[in-house]
């Protein structure tokens, strides 16, 4: 906590201990009638926050229903949710355009125009892979086993590592990209 919330914090505790004080006592009302009017209070780790942080709340409320959720679904794994650098992640998807950010969301969990997808919206009315057959989601596009669509993937690849080498990137994931490529490749 920054200073002015440890203070904030301490001055709640001085406070709660005197309503206490009062209450013992039955000396119920306090000289400030202000002093009980507050509705609620939250804390994190026995301690009292002082400002309604909303990375605080999403971390201690939200992420773990969202986790449970993507773990039931079968796309992230609990421990995968460790090993993510989270802080990274926000500073990097803040970088794109909402758009962006939308599409790579969107395709993080799979949902995208792929058969499976296509099928729930009423736009087809089978989960299959119009080249192999199989069932079709966003996993399988790159794996598909159809010829077609193997001389297809390679042919991108290539293009991608033409179209402009990734060491001109010069960015410290370049080694990285790069060896990701390799191996789809």
């Amino acid at each position: 906590m920054f200073w002015w919330e440890q203070r904030n914090s301490k001055v709640d505790n001085i406070a709660q201990g005197y309503a206490d004080e009062l209450i013992a006592t039955n000396d119920t009302i306090a000289r400030n009638p202000k002093f009980f009017s507050a509705p609620c209070a939250i804390y994190i780790d026995n301690e009292k926050v002082s400002c309604l942080a909303l990375a605080s709340v999403d971390e201690v409320i939200v992420l773990p229903e969202l986790m449970e959720y993507w773990a039931a679904k079968g796309r992230l794994a609990p421990k995968t949710f460790r090993l993510v650098d989270w802080p990274v992640v926000h500073q990097a998807m803040k970088l794109l355009k909402p758009a962006k950010q939308r599409f790579i969301t969107k395709y993080t969990v799979g949902m995208c125009g792929v058969s499976k997808f296509r099928k729930q919206w009423g736009l087809k009315s089978k989960n299959r892979c119009p080249l192999c057959g199989l069932a079709e989601d966003h996993l399988h596009i790159p794996h598909c086993p159809s010829d077609r669509a193997k001389t297809q993937w390679q042919l991108l690849l290539q293009e991608a590592k033409m179209s402009r080498p990734l060491s001109s990137y010069h960015t410290r994931f370049t080694r990285v990209s790069e060896a990701k490529i390799a191996v789809l490749v």
